[in-house]
């Protein structure tokens, strides 16, 4: 063997020995950390079994513990703005809206906030917590929309399954509305032959005011005290005074009297039959009484002569439908009438509509006081008013009153008085308030009684017709009231003038 082959033979020795020293020195630090491992792991077991005496160190990820400006670990996120022009500001965010109602109940219309498509039901945001009252109030000048707003409110409330009721249409702007949507009109005035008896009982509920069932004894006790509240609210109105004790006393007698006849001839009691009773008794021993039934008879044949002749001197000759989607009193015939005569008329035929509507079997209804300012001005029909806004939620109704401003509630009273007080009552129990455009002189009064901020003062100054501006929820809303072909038809008011003065154009030009 020669050299060389020898040096190659002890060079492949030395290349084998330290292959196989380093496979040794690997497989002893294998068997080390495996063995490492093991004891780990039981010691770890082993500490699972104790209770911890302390939280364990946070462990921090591959940027170590968190230092000044490390971006490792946590830390708080400071926000800064960015000073800028307002119109700066209007170019780079141009797409923020404001709140919403979200799209549960019926559509009104457009909130120009950018809050999309504007959905509202009462009785939804009732049962959401959104308002607490069932009452709305709305505001505005005349030809802004403020009753196009409460008509397409109405029949779309009507078309989803609701009713509807407008006690008094003074104006008969109601009528053709409610015809169109199947219900029926009550048309009462001089020479129309209709007749409703303020008298009568109205609809009978299934349960009491307790949720229990409704006994013959407690409907005749409800029916009495509806009875003798319009009559002393009309004895009221005639004279235009408070009524004395004796007064109140002949009438109650009166009136059982009288119920009593009508009972025996199979009838029900009208007001001629309660001033029979008080003729009658004009010859009573006791002069106190005598006097009263003499004072109280001539008051109530106020009820049967004159203006209100052939009105409410007999049983009802209308039929009112509780099942019927709408209804409404007709009294634009009474035009010119008298003062007194237009209270009596709002007096029996709201109490009339009352007595049939006010049930909490009659489902869910909508009730429109179309002149507020008219209905504020009486006392008796003030009394009802406030008396179904604290009930609304009991008997499922949702009252909707229409003012051209917010000074019109001082047509109730003087300020401090009685009266003065329930029309402010009204005004703080509606939770849903809409405000179409205002003057500068009712813009003030505005202002102060609803607390606008700036921003809604100055909207109310330049919103253009059919905006208005909603209040509800501790939010506010500027909708425009959208309406179609059909309900634009039904709901211009101006028909009359537009005809009159086209007519009157025609007979120009001839």
């Amino acid at each position: 063997m020669n050299l060389r082959n020898l040096n190659n033979q002890h060079r492949h020795r030395v290349e084998v020995f330290d292959f196989y020293e380093a496979n040794r020195a690997g497989r002893r630090a294998a068997i080390t950390s495996t063995r490492q491992v093991i004891k780990d792991l039981k010691a770890a077991q082993h500490q699972s079994t104790q209770t911890p005496t302390e939280f364990p160190k946070r462990a921090w990820g591959p940027g170590g513990e968190r230092r000044p400006k490390s971006l490792h670990g946590t830390g708080m996120l400071r926000t800064r703005g960015v000073p800028t022009t307002a119109h700066t500001g209007a170019t780079a965010y141009p797409y923020v809206a404001g709140t919403s109602l979200g799209a549960d109940g019926l559509y009104i219309g457009r909130d120009l906030n950018g809050g999309g498509a504007f959905c509202f039901d009462p009785w939804q945001l009732y049962e959401r917590g959104v308002i607490s009252g069932m009452s709305m109030i709305l505001f505005g000048q005349v030809g802004m929309g403020k009753s196009s707003l409460a008509k397409s409110l109405a029949v779309r409330l009507v078309l989803a399954g609701r009713k509807l009721s407008v006690a008094s249409d003074r104006k008969g702007e109601w009528t053709q509305v409610v015809r169109a949507l199947g219900g029926s009109v009550i048309q009462v005035g001089p020479g129309m032959g209709t007749r409703i008896n303020p008298l009568d009982p109205g609809t009978r509920p299934n349960l009491n005011a307790q949720g229990e069932p409704l006994t013959d004894e407690g409907w005749a006790l409800m029916v009495r005290t509806r009875r003798m509240a319009i009559l002393v609210t009309l004895a009221k109105i005639l004279t235009n005074r408070e009524l004395s004790p004796a007064e109140h006393h002949v009438l109650s007698l009166a009136l059982d009297t009288g119920v009593d006849g009508a009972t025996h001839r199979a009838g029900t009691v009208v007001i001629p039959d309660v001033i029979a009773a008080l003729e009658a008794d004009k010859t009573h021993p006791d002069r106190l009484v005598a006097e009263a039934c003499s004072v109280m008879a001539m008051t109530l044949h106020r009820m049967t002569t004159g203006d209100l002749a052939g009105m409410f001197d007999g049983e009802t000759t209308a039929h009112f439908a509780a099942d019927a989607p709408a209804t409404s009193i007709d009294t634009s015939a009474l035009q010119g009438a008298s003062p007194e005569a237009i209270r009596v008329v709002n007096a029996c035929s709201g109490a009339w509509t009352e007595a049939m509507v006010t049930t909490s079997d009659g489902g869910q209804r909508l009730v429109v006081y179309e002149e507020g300012w008219d209905n504020i001005s009486s006392e008796a029909d003030l009394r009802r008013m406030v008396e179904g806004w604290k009930l609304a939620r009991a008997y499922g109704i949702f009252n909707v009153l229409i003012l051209h401003k917010v000074s019109d509630l001082d047509m109730a009273g003087d300020r401090g008085s009685k009266m003065a007080a329930m029309a402010k009552s009204l005004l703080a129990d509606a939770d849903v308030k809409v405000i179409y455009r205002q003057d500068a002189s009712a813009l003030r009064v505005t202002t102060d009684e609803l607390e606008l901020s700036d921003r809604e003062r100055s909207l109310l100054k330049y919103l253009d017709e059919g905006v208005g501006l909603w209040r509800l929820g501790g939010s506010s809303f500027q909708v425009k009231n959208d309406l179609d072909r059909v309900e634009l038809g039904l709901f211009n008011t101006d028909q009359r003038l537009t005809t009159t003065t086209a007519t009157t154009a025609q007979g120009v030009r001839a």
